[in-house]
């Protein structure tokens, strides 16, 4: 029977200690690839110095040396196993595997493997929710798993994964174990990488055949991808001020600003305009939030020279005029904060909620469902084409209104959550400003 012992987190990793018959297996390394086959422990002990990881797992697989990272501090230490290391080394070159760590444990466990290797983030324990999330997203990406192991309760076929069999003491190898990263080179891995070079070298013709090469192609191609999408992930994170599960890249909401936030920013600098400049007078400006655009036109003897030199260093770049140099649009950029990914509201109530609340200011206005479309992954290169992503998990309505007051006034109070604001405009008629509003709900 498996046991879950809550172990401490580092940062960006979720590290957790399961124990099965008495031995005790690590989930959530930093699996890395290792470039040189014969100075890869060198390579790896670079590594573990920048990240501040001191406990490492190390897999040679057909076509890649791999090294799972964890820091001691996160309670791994030397005699534990890597849980997915001892799994990889029984189960073959290409599968994916969850399986619930114990009956009373809410909890699962995921790891996958392609071409031989551990694929980065998914070696986990997590919830039932996010292990499946993340295995629908595994199989929505151009990867082929030559076997899956998943429990009934996913409803995704695959067979069962007998755990406690895999995990016998007879079933474990050294290579498995995890054991201290020590800053420096014995002598004994020095024969070692001797040896190594010599073994690789004898085998280099062999290793270069082309379908070697384009199996690796494939596979670095798959970790760059996996990459960048955490990489996207945690400048995500640094914006809106909070650890952002992985599920947060497929949420639109999740990538945007606060409806007060977007107020401040757009509202806030439409207000700072001047209604005239040099003799050119503020006609009209709209901002998505991240840019603003706003049109000025001549009047009287004004002109381009004196409008150029009245707004130098207070847009983001110079004025571009427009009707025979009458009319001149500038510019400003912002950054501002995310507002992270909100827990949705179920839709009938939210829709109520907020279209009662705009009718209680006296707003009319328009909303309409708008079709979720989610992309389709590219394909790796050597791999088939990706199966079809899974359905959305929301549902998306577009709402616009017009309004005589500006948007700051008028929306304060205004039910926010799953809501976002795309734009804000405002138009100067009669020497009074329209404005008109665009955003977005976002609901189960």
């Amino acid at each position: 029977m498996a046991i879950a012992t809550a172990a401490t987190a580092v940062p960006q990793q979720n590290v957790q200690i399961l124990s099965y018959h008495g031995r005790q297996f690590v989930s959530g390394l930093d699996w890395h690839p290792l470039d040189s086959p014969t100075a890869y422990m060198k390579e790896a002990r670079e590594y573990g110095r920048r990240h501040k990881m001191d406990i490492i797992a190390i897999r040679r697989a057909r076509n890649v040396i791999q090294a799972g990272f964890v820091a001691r501090s996160a309670g791994a230490m030397k005699g534990m196993y890597s849980l997915a290391a001892t799994l990889a080394g029984q189960l073959g070159d290409s599968w994916l595997a969850a399986w619930r760590i114990a009956p009373d444990e809410p909890r699962y466990a995921l790891v996958a493997v392609l071409d031989g290797a551990i694929i980065p983030n998914a070696d986990l324990v997590a919830s039932a929710a996010d292990v499946q999330k993340r295995v629908a997203q595994l199989l929505s990406r151009s990867i082929t798993f030559d076997a899956m192991f998943l429990p009934e309760e996913f409803g995704l076929g695959g067979q069962l994964l007998d755990i406690e069999a895999l995990l016998q003491p007879g079933n474990l190898k050294r290579e498995y174990a995890l054991r201290p990263l020590a800053f420096g080179m014995s002598t004994g891995e020095w024969v070692k990488v001797g040896v190594l070079g010599l073994a690789v070298t004898a085998g280099a013709v062999g290793y270069l055949q082309w379908q070697a090469h384009k199996q690796e192609v494939a596979r670095r191609a798959a970790a760059a991808a996996e990459a960048a999408r955490l990489a996207e992930l945690q400048a995500l994170s640094q914006r809106s001020g909070e650890q952002l599960p992985v599920q947060a890249l497929e949420h639109p909401w999740a990538k945007r600003p606060g409806v007060a936030t977007f107020l401040q920013t757009c509202n806030g600098a439409i207000d700072r305009l001047p209604l005239a400049i040099a003799g050119w007078r503020f006609t009209s400006a709209q901002c998505d939030g991240v840019l603003l655009s706003t049109n000025y036109r001549r009047e009287g003897n004004s002109t381009a020279v004196d409008f150029l030199a009245a707004t130098e260093g207070h847009f983001a770049d110079q004025p571009a005029f427009f009707d025979e140099g009458n009319g001149a649009a500038l510019k400003l950029t912002f950054e501002p904060p995310l507002a992270g990914d909100d827990e949705l509201l179920e839709a009938s109530p939210a829709l109520a909620d907020l279209t009662s609340w705009l009718h209680g200011q006296g707003l009319a206005p328009t909303i309409k469902e708008m079709a979720v479309v989610v992309p389709m992954p590219e394909p790796l290169p050597g791999q088939p084409a990706p199966q079809a992503p899974p359905p959305p998990d929301f549902k998306h309505f577009e709402l616009s209104f017009n309004t005589a007051l500006p948007p700051a006034i008028v929306l304060q109070g205004i039910p926010n959550q799953g809501l976002r604001l795309r734009e804000i405009k405002t138009l100067l008629q009669s020497d009074q400003l329209a404005w008109s509003v665009t955003g977005d709900l976002y609901v189960k």
